[in-house]
């Protein structure tokens, strides 16, 4: 399995809220990639202790928290989360939900990031992919047509588009559910999968659902 191991650093950064109060939000850091499996196991328990150890004295555990890569970087765009557990560690398959992301850095921290925010940066990252000739992303997975440009994907994202599938609409005129099911999980795992290296492990992870998903109703994963 490849889920990876993240644990809980005491090392701490500011979060600006939009109210202008300030947010402790503490370091989820990746410890180990591809934690299940069996060659790793000894490195997993000791990444464990090791943490339990670091927070052994603290009562009171962190409120938020933000997912981090191999180097414990804090950047512009990294996914925050909140931590109901009493645990120092979690598998990236238990963040699926952030409630933000890092956002611009300031002097005294980083300005925060609403889901809503992100997912329009995501969009205007792919529009100018599209525009630059760097991406492809279909508008009809089945008929292989896709956006011709950045600004007729932003439309379509914000249901400006009047979005025509085969699928969505059968031969006879009925509207066939399952197909129209499909059809939208297709383009989600399309969405996440030209993001390529700036996808997060809660998109992959999610990715890797749609397509479990996709295969259930028939359609054959490449």
């Amino acid at each position: 399995m490849g889920l990876d191991l993240y644990t809980l650093k005491k090392k701490a950064i500011l979060l600006l809220q939009p109210d202008g109060r300030k947010k402790t939000v503490h370091l989820l850091q990746l410890a180990i990639s591809n934690a299940m499996v069996q060659d790793v196991q000894q490195s997993v328990d000791r990444a464990i202790k090791d943490t339990y150890r670091e927070w052994e004295y603290w009562e009171v555990m962190p409120e938020l928290v933000v997912q981090l890569g191999m180097d414990g970087i804090p950047r512009t765009g990294s996914p925050i989360f909140r931590w109901g557990s009493k645990r120092v560690y979690c598998f990236d398959n238990e963040l699926l939900k952030p409630v933000g992301f890092l956002g611009d850095k300031e002097l005294s921290g980083f300005l925060f990031r609403s889901v809503e925010e992100q997912k329009w940066l995501d969009d205007l990252a792919i529009a100018r992919d599209i525009d630059e000739g760097r991406a492809r992303v279909y508008r009809d997975f089945w008929g292989g047509k896709i956006f011709q440009s950045g600004a007729e994907f932003l439309s379509y994202r914000r249901g400006h588009y009047s979005y025509q599938s085969k699928y969505h609409t059968s031969r006879k005129g009925g509207v066939t559910a399952t197909q129209n099911r499909l059809s939208k999980i297709l383009d989600l795992i399309n969405h996440i999968e030209i993001k390529g290296n700036k996808a997060s492990h809660a998109d992959l992870q999610y990715l890797g659902c749609l397509k479990q998903k996709a295969t259930q109703l028939g359609y054959c994963i490449q």
